[in-house]
């Protein structure tokens, strides 16, 4: 979430708008910190400006978040991390515009670019994308931390129920903390307790070492005998400053004792007072300016006029600056108000404005810089709307409780701010029954699926269900983040996580129930309403404006207390019911379609849905030994953990026992890489007949790639060297990171739905890997560095045994070195029929035996 401009406007009024905090090692209480996860991890990227074209190095940026987290633990900071949760349907559009611009426009562009001008440093850096595992990278770090601590509380991590900016406010007001991000809508969310919004671009660290103190405190001895006194107390803070290390950004400065943090403070009392509007219209005024519930200048692209007019078309001249639209808003919305509350004038008519509702459609009316002929019939209205749905993104629940800090978290065992019936987890983990069931079979499926909805919740709160799983069960869709790949062949979310996805959704299916189909248009397009969770009941009515009873002067929008219809049908902004019954009022399954998964996935050069039928799990089972679909009533993720361990390996074709017998920190490594090998070679061999052979069989990997990925994942030893001796990069090498990445994720999911990841402590072990490493073993090394060879020497026997068994075949023969072209090139049958001119490979053996292609 952000608010369009908001950050400029604080920037540009800070004297106003913030106050200065300081916290030092001599701290005497600890202060809380509520840390957007997200907003970290982007930001620790940004400052370490590590070379994340190779495609991360994990170690280096571990590293990093370490420091951070030791520094604030050192001045009485007490942190909590909260990271994003499924994304909300209203959200749609803002997600799909910013992976079109961040992560597709940029690919495009490094691979539309010279080798040469792209490998330049300032070209980098106006492209950066996030490496694909370092948000995996820093909740393993985060862990780790907690786990070495004395006092394991200093340190939490807590997984949204849905968008992370509520939540983290939420969870900041129950502890009386700040909130710690990168993100301007924490100035405009509230809730009684929150302390107000420290962005990180505005922390400073300064240290001075002992060393550095001392001499500043001791006494001088000069050579003519003379002593030098003792400095008074500004001169020697004076030199002090002068001597002290600054940090950079929120990264604190090496080998320093003395610390100090100084920040800047933004509160929405503070926002609300310069710009002369209650608090409680602030959510109000995002929504207006634009946010990204309603849209931004840079998401107008994907927002048509048909479903989504482009506010800043319809509110904004196009010469106002960023803060003057936000000082419009803010004028139009006190004015309204002022004209409403003030005594009317002598032969005028009062100003009437009985209702938020009416507040809103004044403000809207009033903003518009254009004739209301300009757009469309109804379409008012529909805009009206977005701005009320955008607003109620911002409510939080008051907290009813008495309890404060630490002690009134766990409310429950579903989540730690709400109770079971408000949780928002629980209005799509609980799918409704199946319509043809029995009475008796209903209860009894029924409970299955909630026994697995219940460990599915706990694993999701420690960090053991992803969170775009919950995207499944909540929204019907999967949200693929590309990284760096070609862009001119089939995306690899489809080629090497197409297959893995497909069981998952079979077995998310079979165990908790999947949401009803629901239209491509109604999830990509802005909608005018939020999902149903409760009855369907049109008159319940909430107020937006926040009513202090036990206010000394009363509240100023008493006359505009209205009731805004609830968008969302629950009873009241506090309560959703989760019974059996109301789910299944709330949708009824239509059995006769097939199931349908939208995964949004690169397709070409944008980022589109993609429908995945689900297949039945039975139909995926039958295919397996009787000892696999034993017990076929009772669902896979209750069965016993050998049964599910061994469902894991085979769908996998991976169940051998050299496999079996890894280090748990190693099994998902080798796993990723035989799926990526199997995929590629059985892609190439079912193309051989068709054009695409050739390019196809370009793709297959070779035993060299394998063990420098088995070495850069275990060993990153070959990336310690300058940044002057860094790798060339290549294209194949980009290509294998991304198909290697996508199925590390991909397995791990699969593994966390089967309940796995604690139970056998299948982890993702890519803490040591290297981008760098990788690349440099697949090209050689630069001059002036070490010799790299990779034979069968350079891995353990086990462990390649284990990567290559059953597979000998699956992999192509080295490139032969360049050699001259030869004037007539002889074709090379492919069972038996000449595809092109060129010499392509044949296919044999066990997997088939890809020979050398003439790979670049």
């Amino acid at each position: 979430m952000g608010v369009h401009g908001l950050t400029t406007y604080l920037r540009e009024n800070q004297a106003s708008c913030s106050k200065r905090l300081q916290f030092s090692t001599t701290y005497d209480n600890p202060t809380t910190f509520v840390v957007d996860g997200w907003s970290f991890v982007y930001v620790v990227d940004e400052l370490t400006n590590l070379p994340w074209v190779y495609g991360g190095e994990n170690t280096q940026y571990s590293t990093i978040i370490r420091r951070v987290v030791e520094a604030w633990l050192a001045i009485g900071i007490k942190l909590h991390f909260v990271f994003d949760g499924p994304f909300p349907k209203a959200k749609f559009p803002t997600v799909i515009s910013r992976i079109n611009q961040n992560n597709i426009q940029r690919t495009l562009l490094f691979f539309r670019t010279s080798t040469t001008s792209r490998s330049a440093p300032r070209f980098l850096r106006e492209v950066c994308l996030l490496p694909p595992n370092y948000h995996i990278i820093c909740i393993q770090t985060l862990q780790d931390i907690i786990h070495q601590l004395d006092d394991s509380t200093r340190v939490n991590i807590h997984f949204a129920d849905e968008e992370g900016d509520p939540f983290a406010v939420e969870l900041a007001a129950r502890l009386g903390g700040y909130v710690v991000g990168q993100d301007s809508d924490y100035v405009i969310l509230n809730a009684e307790g929150y302390k107000g919004y420290i962005p990180m671009a505005e922390m400073v660290w300064t240290a001075v070492s002992d060393e550095e103190a001392q001499s500043v405190n001791d006494y001088q001895d000069d050579d003519d005998g003379f002593q030098t006194v003792v400095k008074s107390k500004a001169k020697r803070k004076a030199i002090a400053l002068q001597k002290a290390r600054v940090g950079h950004g929120i990264i604190p400065p090496d080998d320093s004792n003395d610390l100090q943090l100084t920040v800047l403070l933004y509160s929405p009392s503070i926002l609300a007072d310069k710009l002369q509007i209650p608090a409680s219209l602030l959510p109000l005024l995002a929504s207006l300016v634009g946010n990204d519930f309603t849209g931004t200048k840079e998401s107008s692209s994907s927002i048509t006029t048909a479903q989504g007019t482009n506010l800043q078309w319809l509110f904004f001249e196009r010469q106002l600056s960023l803060s003057q639209r936000i000082t419009r808003v803010a004028t139009t919305l006190h004015s309204i108000l002022a004209a409403a509350l003030s005594p009317s004038a002598k032969g005028k008519s009062k100003v009437q404005v009985n209702s938020v509702m009416e507040l809103i459609e004044k403000a809207v009316t009033t903003l518009m810089v254009r004739s209301p002929d300009s757009i469309g019939s109804g379409e008012k209205d529909r805009v009206v709307d977005r701005i009320v749905e955008a607003t109620l993104q911002y409510a939080i629940p008051k907290y009813q409780g008495d309890l404060e800090g630490d002690a009134s978290l766990k409310t429950s065992d579903v989540c730690p701010l709400h109770v079971e019936e408000e949780c928002p987890l629980m209005k799509y983990i609980n799918q409704p029954l199946l319509s043809f069931l029995s009475e008796d079979e209903g209860e009894s499926v029924q409970a299955r699926r909630a026994h697995v909805a219940q460990l599915y919740i706990d694993a999701y709160r420690v960090g053991d269900f992803d969170s775009r799983l919950m995207d499944v069960l909540n929204t019907g869709t999967f949200w693929c983040r590309p990284f760096l790949e070609n862009p001119d062949i089939e995306s690899v979310s489809r080629s090497i996580g197409r297959s893995i996805h497909e069981v998952c959704y079979s077995l998310l299916q079979d165990g908790v129930g999947l949401p009803e189909r629901v239209a491509e248009d109604d999830l990509v397009g802005e909608s005018s309403q939020v999902d149903e969770v409760g009855d369907d009941d049109d008159d319940e009515l909430v107020d937006v404006v926040e009513e202090d009873s036990e206010s000394e002067d009363g509240d100023p929008l008493a006359p505009l207390r209205g009731a805004l219809q609830r968008l969302d049908g629950s009873d009241d902004g506090n309560t959703v019911d989760t019974s059996a019954a109301s789910m299944t009022s709330r949708s009824k399954a239509i059995h006769s379609q097939p199931m349908i998964i939208l995964e949004f996935v690169r397709r070409g050069t944008r980022f589109a849905p993609d429908e995945v039928v689900v297949p039945p799990l039975a139909d995926i089972l039958a295919k397996y030994p009787r000892n696999v679909v034993q017990n076929i009533d009772i669902p896979m993720q209750l069965r016993s953990e050998d049964e599910r361990f061994t469902f894991f390996l085979q769908y996998l074709d991976s169940d051998f026992p050299q496999v079996r017998n890894l280090h748990p920190e190693q099994l998902l490594i080798v796993l990723s890489l035989r799926w990526v090998v199997s995929r590629m070679y059985l892609r190439a061999r079912a193309s051989e007949n068709s054009p695409g052979y050739r390019d196809r069989v370009k793709e297959v990997w070779t035993k060299q790639e394998a063990r420098a990925y088995l070495l850069s994942s275990f060993d990153s030893s070959a990336s310690d060297h300058p940044e002057s001796q860094n790798p060339p990069i290549e294209n194949r090498s980009i290509q294998l990171i991304a198909q290697i990445s996508t199925a590390l994720s991909a397995i791990q999911r699969f593994s966390q739905i089967l309940l796995l990841a604690q139970s056998r402590c299948l982890i993702a072990p890519i803490l040591n890997f290297s981008g760098i490493a990788f690349h440099r073993y697949l090209t050689g090394p630069r001059p002036g560095s070490k010799t790299i060879l990779l034979d069968q020497s350079t891995v353990s026997a086990s462990l390649w045994e284990a990567s290559v068994i059953g597979l000998d075949d699956a992999f192509v023969a080295e490139p032969a070195g360049k050699k001259k072209k030869a004037k007539q090139a002889s074709v090379v049958p492919v069972n038996g029929a000449k595809v092109g001119k060129k010499p392509v490979a044949s296919i044999g053996g066990r997997f088939g035996l890809l020979v050398d292609s003439g790979m670049p």
